[in-house]
C-alpha cells in the first residue's frame, strides 16, 4: 500500500474502532470511573492515530483538502477557546471540568478535521454502528430487570437504587441515562435513515434503530426524545422532497406543524397534575419554576447569570463547574442519606459556549454546525439527520466526552462528502478546497491520491 493511500486506510480503521468499541468500552471499575476510562480510550485512539497519519500524509507527499466554511469555523473555534482560556481570571486545568477542557476540545476538533480531509462515510460504518447500538441497549434491557451483568454497579445495588443509594441514573455502556439518551438519538436516526434511503434492501437496520428509540423511551431521556422527535419531524418532509414531491413536502410539513399545535393546544388545556406534560402545561400558561425539567430551568438561569458576568471572553472552556453556585439536596427516607447535586454543567450546549467561550464562542459554535448541516444535507440526508437530532437534544443535554468524539466525527464526515458527482468516485469522492472555489483542474490522480 503506497504511503498516500496509507491515511485514507488509517482514518477507516480509526472510525471503525470509535464507532464499535468505544461506546462498548466501560473500563474496569464499572460505572464509579466510567468518564475517565472513555475519554483515556478516545485520547490514545485519537493520538496514535494522528501521529501515523500525518506521518503517512508526509510521507506520501498527499494533499489534503479541507471542506473551507466548516474547517474555517472549527478553527476558528479552537483558536477562540485558546484566547478565552489564556483570558480566564480562574484556574483551569487543561482536561476542565469532568473532560470538558481546552485539551479535550482540541482532540474534538483533530478529530473532525482528520476526518474531514481522510475520511469519507461509507455504508459499513452503519453497521458497525448497529452493532454497538445493540449490544448497548441488550445490556440496558437486562439492567432494566433488575439485573447487574458485569457488576457495572457496585455490589448489591441495580438500576431501581437510582436516587436512593447513590444519585444520577445509569444504563447500558453509556452510563448516564442522559448521555445513553444523547448516543441514542444520534445513531438510531442514523441508521433507521440510512435503512428509509436503501428502500427494502436494508429493513434489517430498523430493528437497532427502533430498539435505541425505545430504550431511551425506557431510560426516560427527555432529552433524546426531544432529539429523536426532531429528526423525524425533518426526516419525513425531507425525503418526500427528496424524491422529487415539493409540493408534497410542504404539506407534510404544514400537517406537522398542526399536528404539534394540535398536542400542544391538548397539553394546554389536558395536561396531567404532574410529570413533563405538567410542566409544559405550567410553561404554556406562563408559569415557570425552577425546578422543571429537572431543575434545567433553574440551571439555565444560573447559565445566564455566568454569561452576563463576562459576555464577550466567558469565563474559559471547563469553567461552567469552577463558577456555578448552585446546588440542589433532596432527602431520602427509604435511605436515610441526603443527595447533594451541583450544577457543574449549563445543560445546553449552546449555554455552554455562551458562559465558558462568550458571544463569538457560541457564533463560531452556531458556523460549524450550520457548515456541517449544509454540506451534509445536501450530501447525505440520514447523516444530516442523525447531527440534526443530536443538535436538538444538545439544547437540554451536556456535553461530554461520552457523545462528542462520535458527534466531531459524523460532523467532519459531513463535510468531507462530495457534492453531487462533481468529485464521486465510487462512493470515495470528497468534498475540497479547491471543489468548493470551483473546478480548476483535476491534476491527473483522483482526490485522495488511490
Amino acid at each position: 500500500m503506497c504511503m498516500k493511500k496509507l491515511a485514507y486506510r488509517l482514518t477507516d480503521i480509526y472510525i471503525s474502532a470509535m464507532l464499535l468499541v468505544f461506546p462498548l468500552w466501560t473500563g474496569f471499575d464499572g460505572y464509579a470511573n466510567i468518564t475517565a476510562w472513555k475519554f483515556r480510550l478516545y485520547a490514545a485512539l485519537t493520538l496514535l492515530w494522528a501521529a501515523a497519519v500525518t506521518i503517512a500524509a508526509i510521507a506520501g507527499r498527499a494533499r489534503v483538502r479541507l471542506p473551507l466554511p466548516f474547517a474555517l469555523c472549527l478553527g476558528l473555534y479552537l483558536l477562540w477557546a485558546g484566547v478565552c482560556c489564556l483570558a480566564s481570571p480562574f484556574e483551569l486545568t487543561p482536561m476542565g471540568w469532568q473532560y470538558n477542557g481546552l485539551a479535550p476540545l482540541a482532540l474534538y476538533a483533530l478529530t473532525a478535521l482528520g476526518c474531514a480531509a481522510f475520511g469519507v462515510m461509507r455504508e459499513r460504518y452503519v453497521y458497525l454502528l448497529s452493532v454497538s447500538v445493540t449490544l448497548c441497549c441488550a445490556l440496558a434491557l437486562i439492567q432494566l430487570t433488575g439485573a447487574n451483568p458485569f457488576g457495572l454497579y457496585p455490589e448489591g445495588l441495580n438500576y431501581y437504587d437510582s436516587g436512593v443509594w447513590y444519585s444520577g441514573s445509569f444504563l447500558g455502556t453509556l452510563g448516564n441515562t442522559n448521555l445513553l439518551g444523547a448516543f441514542l438519538c444520534l445513531a438510531s436516526p442514523l441508521i433507521g435513515f440510512y435503512a428509509v434511503e436503501k428502500g427494502g434492501k436494508r429493513l434489517w437496520l430498523l430493528i437497532p434503530a427502533v430498539l435505541g428509540v425505545v430504550t431511551i423511551a425506557l431510560s426516560k431521556s427527555e432529552a433524546g426524545l426531544v432529539g429523536a422527535a426532531a429528526g423525524v419531524f425533518v426526516g419525513i418532509p425531507y425525503y418526500v422532497y427528496k424524491r422529487g414531491r415539493g409540493r408534497a413536502a410542504v404539506i407534510v410539513l404544514a400537517a406537522e406543524c398542526a399536528l404539534g399545535l394540535a398536542a400542544l393546544a391538548a397539553v394546554y388545556f389536558l395536561a396531567p397534575a404532574s410529570g413533563t406534560l405538567h410542566e409544559l402545561s405550567e410553561l404554556l400558561h406562563g408559569r415557570v419554576d425552577g425546578s422543571f425539567g429537572s431543575h434545567r430551568v433553574a440551571i439555565w438561569g444560573e447559565a445566564l447569570r455566568l454569561f452576563g458576568e463576562r459576555p464577550l471572553l466567558g469565563g474559559g472552556p471547563g469553567s461552567f463547574g469552577l463558577r456555578s453556585t448552585l446546588e440542589f439536596s433532596r432527602y431520602v427516607s427509604e435511605s436515610g442519606l441526603t443527595m447533594h447535586t451541583r450544577a457543574d454543567n449549563a445543560h445546553c450546549e449552546l449555554l455552554t459556549a455562551l458562559t465558558e467561550l462568550g458571544v463569538p464562542g457560541a457564533l463560531l459554535w452556531l458556523g460549524l454546525w450550520a457548515a456541517a448541516l449544509a454540506a451534509g444535507f445536501r450530501r447525505h440526508g440520514a447523516l444530516a439527520l442523525a447531527l440534526l437530532s443530536y443538535l436538538a437534544q444538545s439544547f437540554f443535554g451536556i456535553g461530554s466526552c461520552f457523545v462528542l468524539p462520535l458527534v466531531y466525527m459524523l460532523l467532519g464526515l459531513a463535510a468531507a462528502e462530495p457534492a453531487g458527482g462533481e468529485r464521486k468516485r465510487a462512493g470515495r469522492g470528497r468534498l475540497t478546497l479547491r471543489a468548493f472555489c470551483g473546478k480548476i483542474g483535476r491534476g491527473g490522480e483522483n482526490d485522495d491520491g488511490r
